[in-house]
């Protein structure tokens, strides 16, 4: 989590069932000093399948159940919390018995299960198992038994009722040849029937032997969520998921996701795309693999089929595989709980934005009709900033990713290390086929833009409409586009440059030749220095490194207007490229130190820079 202030601590503690059976419907947690009631059951295994369990798995469940809990009982801060504070991480203390002390006890496991979940949640989860002493919960509690049958999955797939998971079931019914399990979350009334329909007309359409809905229910009674990004609902899918892969007498556990949502590369100059969860992403899923393998002593494995493929490949896959007429049927958003008859998806999320670029890439626009989003993708205008960052940031990075090279790809976006060491390739190999990937994309992305803008002219749509935003972007006015393709070849020999700062003094250094003193671009860059150590001191990832709005600058500085800031801006960039060019430096790096990130403010270019306080002797 890096230096600063140690997280504060959320004390987490199993409570005992309130029956003398321990047979209760729920499951009940004291987290922070409040009672936490939440319903967990996965139905439609029969009940031999389920009596073969071992009790760790069991153990493991309840283990899941509460990471759930304490992950929706405590808020982050809610959406208001922009700059993602001190909130956002936290460190839960958990307290809990266990069936299988012994093994649960291993320090090789609590750090397996603590680093999985620290990379999915941002969250520091630690714990403390005891004996289980109180009376064993029946089966039944966990599970809601199918009627019996010998019938087997050769697959067991997560289930979510959107595109890509509709498409995994899909390819492996008709062209595996598989029988497959799908295990779905109904997250909401809404959901529940859509998932069914979707299984409904694989069964009519192939036969009802193919596939079996395995449905679960995660749900905390009472209203106790608090925060609803559930970035740990993964982990509890992916126990789900095993569970019911170990029933079955199988080893594997497939989520169906595309690569580019599963990279989850952050917009650019944007922090939306950090609170956005890591499911697929391939060190989830290897983290997920090994802790598994731990539990259940075998060869199971978590994975993604659907890694090197775009969205828009998706979506042509269905139409191949002939049932592009379902695509109505699947669900997207991520606004849930606001959809309603006529509107599916609201427009605004980035699921929904990726959704809509697909199906304009690919052409079966006629089963995604345009009239279920409640925002259309390029004629409606979004007042909202937040929207109007999501929306011009999907396109921004797509500009950026269109022709990316390997080399520009880690240069832009260096968390792409992070999967590429995590693939079963070496690195070069897995960093092409990543800017392939994401050059497809990109394309795809882009070649909807232009098709758009060759009917009329950015300035004929909408003000704040994506089309609008878009052709702004590309004049320069809302924020210079990076040419990814462009960027030199000796791009990844240049290091972060040093800045050192003395406040005392008026004194900035930058690298080892640029020393600025007692001016105004010395006041600015302090300022703007002194948010990027705040915000390294709070351990954050670069990308969430916050920004300064106008207003903030103009107190800071003692200025007097925006304007003013403004040009401050103008004339610090043009001191430093100045400086740069008379040391026979390159003029490049010190023209992108300081970003303004639209609709967000300015910040230090947290990738290209390393700031230092000086010490003076």
């Amino acid at each position: 989590m890096g230096a600063g202030a140690p997280l504060s601590e959320v004390e987490v503690r199993w409570l005992p069932p309130l029956t003398k059976s321990g047979g209760d419907e729920v499951l009940r947690l004291d987290i922070a000093g409040r009672e936490v009631a939440m319903t967990l059951r996965i139905g439609q295994l029969n009940r031999q399948l389920v009596e073969g369990l071992q009790d760790r798995a069991l153990d493991f469940l309840e283990i899941a159940a509460l990471v759930y809990c304490a992950d929706a009982a405590v808020s982050r801060g809610g959406p208001a919390d922009q700059k993602m504070g001190e909130k956002w991480h936290r460190r839960f203390v958990a307290t809990m018995p266990v069936r299988d002390l012994d093994f649960w006890q291993r320090e090789s496991v609590i750090q397996a299960l603590e680093e999985t979940l620290m990379f999915l949640s941002g969250d520091r989860f630690e714990f403390s198992f005891s004996t289980k002493d109180e009376p064993d919960a029946e089966r039944s509690r966990f599970f809601k038994f199918g009627r019996s049958s010998s019938w087997k999955p050769h697959r067991v797939l997560m289930f979510s009722g959107g595109l890509d998971s509709f498409a995994g079931a899909l390819e492996e019914i008709v062209e595996q040849k598989h029988r497959v399990a799908l295990v779905s979350h109904a997250s909401s009334t809404k959901i529940a029937p859509v998932q069914k329909r979707l299984i409904s007309a694989l069964s009519k359409r192939y036969g009802p032997e193919t596939c079996r809905h395995i449905p679960m229910t995660a749900q905390l009674k009472d209203r106790s969520t608090a925060e609803r990004t559930h970035r740990t609902r993964s982990f509890l899918f992916a126990v789900l998921g095993s569970i019911t892969a170990t029933a079955f007498g199988l080893d594997r556990v497939s989520f169906h996701e595309n690569g580019v949502v599963s990279l989850n590369l952050p917009p650019v100059g944007s922090v939306i795309g950090m609170r956005a969860t890591r499911t697929t992403h391939p060190k989830a899923l290897n983290l997920f693999t090994g802790f598994l393998r731990l539990v259940f002593e075998n060869d199971m494995r978590v994975d993604n089929p659907y890694f090197a493929r775009t969205k828009a490949e998706v979506v042509e896959r269905i139409s191949q595989l002939g049932m592009a007429d379902q695509i109505v049927e699947t669900r997207s958003c991520a606004d849930v709980h606001n959809q309603t008859n006529q509107y599916f998806h609201c427009g605004r999320c980035s699921q929904c934005i990726d959704r809509r670029f697909a199906m304009l890439s690919i052409g079966p626009e006629r089963f995604d009709p345009k009239d279920a989003y409640r925002v259309d993708l390029m004629l409606d205008a979004r007042p909202n900033g937040i929207d109007r960052e999501m929306a011009l940031s999907y396109v921004r990075n797509a500009v950026l990713l269109e022709n990316a090279t390997p080399d520009a790809l880690i240069r832009n976006f260096p968390v792409v290390l992070d999967a590429v060491n995590h693939l079963d390739n070496p690195q070069d190999t897995a960093v092409s086929m990543i800017a392939d990937l994401l050059n497809r994309h990109g394309k795809a992305v882009t070649s909807v833009m232009r098709q758009t803008l060759e009917s009329k002219s950015p300035g004929e749509f909408p003000e704040q409409s994506l089309p609008r935003l878009y052709g702004e972007m590309q004049s320069g006015l809302t924020f210079p586009a990076v040419p990814a393709a462009s960027v030199e070849k000796n791009e990844k020999e240049q290091p972060p440059l040093t800045i050192e700062i003395d406040k005392n003094s008026r004194l900035v250094l930058i690298g080892e030749h640029i020393e600025l003193q007692k001016n105004a671009t010395v006041d600015l860059l302090i300022v703007l220095a002194e948010e990027w150590l705040r915000a390294a001191g709070k351990g954050l990832e670069p990308l969430e490194y916050p920004c300064l709005k106008s207003g903030d600058l103009v107190e800071k500085l003692g200025v007097e207007t925006d304007e003013v800031v403004r040009r401050r801006i103008l004339t610090a960039r043009s001191t430093i490229a100045k400086r740069f060019e008379s040391a026979g430096l390159s003029v490049d790096k010190p023209q992108e130190l300081i970003e303004n990130l639209s609709w967000n403010g300015y910040r230090l270019a947290p990738e290209r820079v390393v700031v230092r306080v000086r010490h003076r002797s």
